[in-house]
C-alpha cells in the first residue's frame, strides 16, 4: 500500500505539466570569429594526462596563451580551430566558446555531455531556446524551439510549446501536442 501511495504521489507531482523555465541573460553571447584561422589553438596542461579540474590553457603555435582555465572547469576538445566546447566554472553551463574564449552559445546537454553531431549538426541553446550549429560552430538554425530532436535522415522533430518532466526512472522527457518536422535549413516540412 505504501508503494502505491508513493507512486500516486510522484505521478501527481508530474501530472501538473509544470514547465521548466530557463535562466535568460541579455547580451551574454559573443560572435564566432576568425572562421578561416590558420592558427589552431592547442590545449596544454601541467599534468601528463588532462583530467576534469586540471589547470590548462589554450596556446597558439607560438606558445602564447590565448585562453586560460581561469573561468573554465573542463574542455571537451584539445584543439580549437573555430570554436571549442567547455564547462564553465561559475555556472557549470556547457558552452561553445570562440577563439577569444568568449561564450557564443550554450551547448545542448545530452547523455551527460555535449550533444552529438548528427548529420553535420548539433543542438545548441540560446536564452533557453534550442537551435542547431554545424561542426565549425556556425549557427545554422537560430535557437527558437522549446524542444528539438537531433537530425535523422535530414529531418528533426521540433516544437515551440513543450513541457519537460522526469519519468519514474529519472529520465528527462518532453511532451507536446504540436510537434512538426524541419529540414536542415530550418524550413518546416509540410
Amino acid at each position: 500500500m505504501k508503494k502505491i501511495t508513493y507512486i500516486v504521489l510522484i505521478l501527481s507531482l508530474f501530472s501538473c505539466s509544470k514547465r521548466f523555465k530557463p535562466k535568460t541573460y541579455e547580451n551574454e553571447y559573443s560572435e564566432l570569429t576568425e572562421l578561416n584561422s590558420k592558427d589552431t589553438l592547442f590545449r596544454v596542461s601541467k599534468n601528463e594526462f588532462y583530467e576534469v579540474g586540471d589547470e590548462f590553457a589554450f596556446v597558439n603555435r607560438k606558445g602564447d596563451t590565448i585562453i586560460s582555465s581561469e573561468k573554465i572547469h573542463f574542455t571537451f576538445k584539445d584543439t580549437i580551430t573555430t570554436f571549442g566546447i567547455v564547462l564553465e566554472k561559475e555556472t557549470y553551463d556547457l558552452i561553445g566558446i570562440n577563439r577569444k574564449g568568449e561564450r557564443i552559445f550554450e551547448v545542448y546537454m545530452y547523455d551527460n555531455g555535449p550533444d552529438y553531431i548528427s548529420e553535420g549538426l548539433f543542438r545548441i541553446k540560446k536564452n533557453g531556446k534550442i537551435g542547431f550549429a554545424n561542426e565549425k560552430g556556425e549557427i545554422i538554425i537560430k535557437p527558437q524551439f522549446e524542444c528539438a530532436s537531433s537530425f535523422e535522415n535530414g529531418i528533426a522533430t521540433v516544437t515551440y510549446d513543450c513541457y519537460l518532466y522526469y519519468d519514474l526512472d529519472e529520465h528527462l522527457r518532453s511532451e507536446s501536442e504540436s510537434w512538426f518536422e524541419i529540414d536542415k535549413t530550418g524550413k518546416r516540412i509540410e
